[in-house]
């Protein structure tokens, strides 16, 4: 009897729910079908959470025949679901536009005038949004900032592509003109900045003048540094299409390459939907190198191991001798795919640093903490790591991989302009604009930027001349101040920019253009300073002025194609 009711036992325990085992399994991927990794899956009834694995993938044990699973993934809408463990769930997440990075309200420009508020409007801390810089009349000067980022027109590309307009705060006339800016001077051996200006007539308003400051910072001292060959291994899978990462990337690539010398070499592998090798680019060739970097297209999915193998191949093939040999990995998650592939890629990574070919980790869209694979990558390499939060960080990053010494040239950089009230009887500065309810704020004043190596800005003014102002010699001043990097003393450069206007269909191309993207910003804003020009004019005028026969061009004539078709069918 002992035993027979032993045996009930164990037969009861057996088939008893408690000991009931139960798999919910599934995939996670994004709207272009994607799949999604270490993607946090919480189980609703014991709140235990799961990652999906490289593939998207999960596979949870429950107790449960049925319960319900929330997916959370930072930059995405979290969604919740309910799951049978007998359905293989396929979960889609919808993209967020990431929140910007915290930071310190601070103005992008300051007037200082005598008399009346030069702003519209009245009381401005009543208003919000964005308020363009206005005219300036009688003894008045604009200051701005030495370091516009360049990312407003990558956010201005996304809307577009996605066929809505752009928000207004999101259009930055400077930013804008930063990333079209490939006129760089160099400035006199003796001098930390170089200063040009052009004044030509005014494409939307045939009274007025268009003044082009163009601003360079001295190059680095890199003559005593060996030629290098910089390989980029470039994630551009699917899940680096959002606005704080591939972005970034390619706008903080720029200042890199306007560093780069002759000697120097660049190459490119890009791991995604596919596995491309551009390799071997001198850096004379900078539009080629910038070329290759704007038309890097998120897509598909591949291990980042397969890609950085091939970097390697690259590097080996292309290997300098007694050069800086150096692979950079740049990616927005795990680089591996199981325990023994990052075993074989570690000790691959020891083997070509040992043998003179380093490696620095570039993180996107997450933070130094975040990632425990790619600092211990970088530090097998004998390289670099780091995350990118923002675009002049990125650039920092990426200029670090060339040389140390060409990080800050110059700190607390800005930038002052003053017109002479007796030829101009009006001006403004085009873009540079705060928000209203900053301007209310009297505590609030303009910090200087940090520049780097062979920075250089373009600033556009608006002006308004009288009509005896043709015999003056100098229609304007610049002013720059700037601090010495570690340094306090306040240092100045002064320039007079020459009262010599020319046609606009005289003028220079770099200027053209500019004059065209400034116009492109103000309609995509709304502005009331773009004259009676319509949507068709500004294309007739982009395809006039953009070649077209590069992608860089193509891809701006069809923003503004695309721009034209938008905003005309919501009038």
């Amino acid at each position: 009897m002992k035993l027979t009711g032993l045996i009930l036992l164990l037969l009861l325990i057996a088939y008893s729910p408690l000991s009931a085992q139960y798999y919910f399994t599934g995939e996670v991927k994004d709207l272009h079908g994607d799949k999604l990794q270490r993607v946090a899956v919480i189980v609703q009834s014991t709140g235990l959470v799961y990652q999906t694995g490289r593939y998207g993938d999960f596979e949870i044990t429950s107790q449960k025949a049925d319960d319900s699973l929330t997916f959370a993934y930072n930059g995405y809408e979290q969604y919740t679901t309910a799951i049978k463990s007998t359905d293989f769930l396929q979960v889609t997440l919808k993209m967020l536009t990431p929140p910007s990075p915290p930071r310190k309200s601070r103005l992008t420009s300051l007037l200082s005038w005598e008399g009346c508020d030069p702003y519209p409007g009245g009381d401005r801390s009543q208003s919000f949004g964005v308020i363009e810089n206005p005219y300036l009349q009688g003894p008045a000067t604009v200051s701005f900032n030495g370091n516009p980022n360049g990312i407003s027109y990558n956010n201005i590309r996304r809307f577009l592509d996605m066929g809505s307009p752009v928000p207004q705060e999101a259009v930055k006339i400077e930013e804008m003109l930063g990333y079209f800016n490939f006129n760089y001077e160099e400035p006199d051996a003796a001098e930390l900045f170089h200063c040009s200006s052009d004044l030509v007539s005014c494409p939307w308003n045939n009274n007025h003048l268009l003044l082009c400051l163009n601003i360079s910072a001295r190059r680095g001292d890199m003559k005593q540094m060996p030629p290098c060959h910089l390989v980029f291994a470039i994630d551009v899978s699917g899940s680096m299409d959002m606005p704080n990462k591939l972005p970034l990337v390619k706008a903080g690539m720029r200042l890199l390459v306007r560093n780069l010398r002759d000697i120097d070499t660049i190459s490119f592998v890009q791991y995604g939907a596919g596995l491309s090798v551009l390799a071997g680019i001198p850096g004379s060739r900078k539009g080629d190198i910038i070329r290759a970097i704007e038309q890097l297209h998120a897509d598909g999915e591949m291990p980042g191991e397969t890609g950085l193998k091939m970097a390697y191949r690259v590097a080996q093939k292309q290997f300098i001798r007694n050069g800086v040999n150096r692979v950079v990995l740049i990616t927005d998650g795990d680089v591996c795919t199981d325990r023994k592939a990052a075993y074989d890629l570690s000790d691959l990574v020891t083997q070509e640093s040992d043998a003179g070919i380093t490696l620095s980790c570039i993180g996107v869209g997450m933070t130094d903490s975040e990632s425990v694979e790619l600092p211990e990558l970088a530090a097998r390499g004998k390289g670099n790591f780091g995350c990118i939060a923002d675009e002049q960080e990125g650039e920092k990053l990426l200029l670090k991989e060339l040389g140390e010494n060409l990080l800050d040239v110059a700190d607390s950089v800005s930038i002052t302009a003053g017109f002479d009230s007796t030829l101009v009887s009006g001006y403004r500065l085009i873009g540079y604009d705060n928000k209203r309810d900053l301007l209310s704020d009297t505590a609030l004043r303009l910090d200087g930027s940090t520049v780097s190596s062979a920075h250089s800005v373009i600033a556009l003014f608006e002006v308004i001349p009288r009509k005896d102002s043709i015999a003056a010699e100098k229609i304007g001043r610049i002013k720059i101040r700037y601090c010495l990097p570690g340094k306090k003393a306040i240092r100045t450069i002064d320039y007079d920019c020459p009262n010599s206007p020319v046609p606009f269909d005289r003028a220079d191309l770099p200027l053209k253009k500019a004059a065209c993207i400034a116009l492109f910003g103000m309609k995509l804003k709304g502005s009331g300073y773009a004259g009676e020009l319509g949507w068709m004019d500004l294309e007739k005028m982009t395809r006039k002025t953009f070649a077209g026969n590069n992608y860089i061009d193509k891809e701006y004539i069809n923003l503004v194609v695309k721009a034209r078709s938008i905003y005309e069918h919501k009038k």
